[in-house]
């Protein structure tokens, strides 16, 4: 069965063959793709929607994803023309012996940060075959490392000796509190291989400690940020009371939400996702929009907010009113459309939509109110559902 795949990571081609990559369908998003020259003439075979970059390496190379310290054990004892690849931040330690580094067979291949004490940033940079990312120096004592989602708290920078480097692989999320004045004093510096969240009135404080391989997220000051998406009622819009909201995520607004219960809730809404509201709250959602790029979509009757589902044609004809299905992740129709059963409903495809056939392709395209980027699948031998992979090695 064919397979389509909704992110990866690190995608490591190395070791394909033709069947190995005939079992793909799509992948929707590739971080890094790794690849041989014995390999290479399979990648324009593979269908990927995005790739942030794409990398040819040794066969034998040895692929890390994340954080990554490299001392003197480590080259002495390299095999001889070993290769490491680093997807991720690469940290020289500060007591790497000159002649270590100069008689070692060990070299890199970085994809991300690469964090060097300032005495050996000559000489290290020997061992340093490609890189795409950023390169820092620092004195003094080694990084803090952090891995994965970390909240930068008041209590953690307090732990921190006098001008500690902070080096992390992930997103940082500074707490709305900190102390900026113990950020002055406790941090030297923060270097970032992926996303920084702050907020705005800690920009000036903060900013000019960092140094990015990613995406910067400034949040208002003063915004509640909502981490997961939201799906509200007329019952749990009640924990919102007269809020202004940051968020990434999608926020969902189901028919039984009064104007007034809207109005109470919310002033403002940051968006960087998208918005679903019946049509009776739409001009009060954009009243309180703080960003002119974010999309409002709109139901009249009622709404199906579809992330991970498997329909069959019946599921349609049970819809007791006319629906706008908002298709976030992933759709698999296992029946064959025809345009009598969906002639009601209307479809937003910010997702995916697998179908059996190019008849049902078409039905579904007759439907669509708004396709941002999505993708309509036609296979009988499709995989149900969309997986996401750290790393994937075909």
């Amino acid at each position: 069965m064919k397979k389509t795949i909704g992110n990866v990571g690190t995608l490591n081609l190395t070791e394909a063959t033709e069947e190995s990559i005939s079992a793909i369908q799509h992948i929707n998003n590739v971080g890094l793709l790794l690849y041989s020259t014995e390999t290479a003439s399979l990648v324009p075979k593979l269908s990927i929607g995005n790739l942030g970059y794409s990398l040819r390496i040794p066969k034998d190379a040895q692929v890390i994803n994340g954080l990554f310290t490299v001392d003197n054990e480590l080259l002495t004892y390299a095999k001889p023309d070993q290769t490491i690849i680093i997807n991720g931040l690469l940290t020289f330690s500060n007591d790497l012996r000159l002649e270590t580094i100069l008689e070692t067979e060990l070299s890199f291949i970085v994809n991300g940060i690469v964090y060097v004490p300032s005495a050996l940033k000559g000489s290290v940079n020997r061992l340093i075959k490609k890189h795409s990312g950023v390169s820092v120096d620092y004195t003094g004592s080694e990084p803090k490392l952090l891995s994965g989602d970390t909240l930068l708290t008041n209590t953690l920078v307090d732990s921190y000796s006098p001008k500690t480097n902070v080096a992390l692989n992930g997103i940082l999320t500074l707490a709305a509190d900190l102390d900026l004045e113990q950020i002055r004093h406790k941090i030297e510096s923060i270097q970032i291989n992926g996303i920084i969240e702050l907020y705005e009135h800690q920009v000036a404080s903060v900013m000019s400690k960092v140094t990015i391989n990613g995406t910067t997220r400034i949040i208002p000051t003063d915004y509640k940020q909502l981490k997961s998406v939201f799906q509200l009622s007329s019952k749990s819009i009640r924990r919102f009371k007269q809020e202004r909201v940051y968020t990434t995520k999608p926020l969902v607004f189901d028919k039984s939400i009064t104007r007034e219960a809207f109005q109470d809730a919310f002033t403002s809404i940051h968006s960087h996702s998208f918005i679903l509201c019946s049509e009776d709250i739409e001009d009060l959602v954009y009243e309180v929009l703080n960003r002119f790029e974010t999309d409002v979509y709109t139901y009249k009757d009622d709404f199906r907010f579809i992330t991970n589902e498997t329909w069959k044609s019946e599921t349609l004809q049970q819809l007791e009113s006319p629906t706008t299905i908002v298709v976030y992740r992933y759709l698999r129709f296992d029946d064959p459309l025809s345009p009598e059963i969906i002639k009601d409903h209307s479809i937003v495809l910010l997702g995916e939509i697998s179908v059996p056939n190019e008849q049902s392709k078409h039905v579904i395209q007759q439907r669509m109110i708004e396709n941002k980027n999505g993708l309509i699948h036609t296979s009988d031998q499709q995989e149900r559902g969309l997986s996401n992979y750290g790393e994937l090695s075909l």
